[in-house]
């Protein structure tokens, strides 16, 4: 009898382990919570945006939640009821734990799965560069030297600081690479790579191709493929501050400054001063300037327009989305202000200068013309 009864134990713990293989267990200890709390599982989709998955409910700090399998291999966000800071996992696998305090939420212990060691172990690592970064800062503003001396110090301590950030993420990759928290780490960079790069980095991750993050690098890097140096520039029709409507292809035969901005975005209203200064010197010689706005808004767009002085051309989709409008993922913005300068054929000369440099090469452009 004891026999048959220890044969059904065993089945039983195999049915539940082969259970097992399609959940995430998530366990949670929060403490200073009280009573009942509305735990949120969070997707993000924007900069600014997420949606929800799945919910529990929080009893005196503990909670449990099961994560299926078609939602593994990415991170997401847990919130607690109606507090700001969360906490940041990865789903696979096995059972996660964490373990904080309501106090400070956003620096609870995430551990228990291979991604989730590795990416605690990431967080100690950025926690001492920070540390380091804090520390050395502190010298260079304590320091006798003239502020000139001071920026060049602060620029070697950035580069020698990002250095290491990086020479950490290519070692994780290597050693790691069939793990999703290095290809998370790259995906963060996104909006910063040129599409070369992110050749080079899905190089090293052949394995994750059906991972969301593969596949959103990759779709970027074909984006960007399109609108670098060398190529025409795509074309493309938006409505003008008089309700008619404008191509970019109607620019052909100028030299043109391409400038993507919003009302909203304050560093887009800084760069204005730089393109009105070229615009000021460069137009009577053949240069144009074609703003496109990622505003939805009518007034606000024309009042900015109005407040900054931009006497050249202008056009807006007046829709929803910034960057996720049709015309932004076009031209893959991931951020604005975002700038291109194409030749009277339509070919894209350059990318993303702004402020000095724009006015550099736009003044080298026109020296002998």
């Amino acid at each position: 009898m004891k026999k048959f009864g220890g044969l059904v134990y065993l089945l039983c713990m195999l049915i539940l382990s082969g259970c097992s293989d399609d959940v995430c267990n998530v366990n949670g200890k929060m403490s200073d919570f009280s009573g009942e709390t509305t735990v949120y599982l969070l997707r993000r989709t924007g900069e600014f945006t997420h949606d929800t998955l799945m919910q529990t409910v929080m009893k005196d700090g503990s909670f449990r939640l099961e994560v299926p399998r078609d939602l593994w291999g990415e991170q997401y966000s847990l919130k607690f009821g109606d507090k700001r800071s969360s906490v940041a996992f990865f789903a696979e696998q096995g059972n996660v734990r964490i373990e904080g305090n309501g106090k400070t939420i956003y620096d609870a212990d995430v551990t228990g799965t291979p991604a989730n060691d590795s990416w605690d172990r990431y967080q100690k690592f950025m926690s001492e560069i920070g540390k380091q970064r804090n520390l050395l800062g502190k010298e260079i503003r304590s320091s006798d030297d003239s502020d000139s001396i001071k920026r060049v110090k602060y620029t070697q301590l950035f580069k020698k600081l990002d250095g290491k950030i990086e020479r950490y993420k290519d070692s994780l990759a290597r050693v790691e690479a069939n793990s999703v928290v290095p290809l998370f780490l790259y995906y963060q960079s996104l909006q910063l790579l040129k599409y070369d790069e992110i050749d080079r980095i899905l190089a090293k991750f052949p394995q994750l191709a059906d991972n969301r993050y593969y596949k959103e690098l990759k779709a970027q890097a074909d984006v960007l493929r399109k609108v670098s140096p060398g190529v025409i520039a795509p074309d493309f029709e938006v409505k003008t501050v008089n309700d008619g409507t404008i191509k970019l292809s109607s620019f052909r035969g100028k030299y043109l400054i391409l400038d993507f901005w919003a009302s909203w975005c304050a560093p887009c209203r800084e760069e204005t001063v730089y393109i009105k200064d070229i615009y000021n010197k460069f137009h009577d010689a053949g240069l144009e300037v074609f703003s496109v706005s990622l505003d939805d808004k009518k007034a606000a767009w024309l009042k900015a327009i109005e407040e900054d002085g931009m006497i050249w051309n202008h056009g807006c989709q007046l829709l929803k989305g910034g960057k996720n409008t049709p015309v932004a993922q076009l031209y893959g913005i991931d951020g604005i202000p975002a700038i291109w300068v194409i030749d009277p054929e339509g070919k894209i000369l350059a990318q993303g200068l702004k402020g000095e440099e724009l006015v550099t090469f736009c003044t080298k452009l026109f020296q002998n013309k």
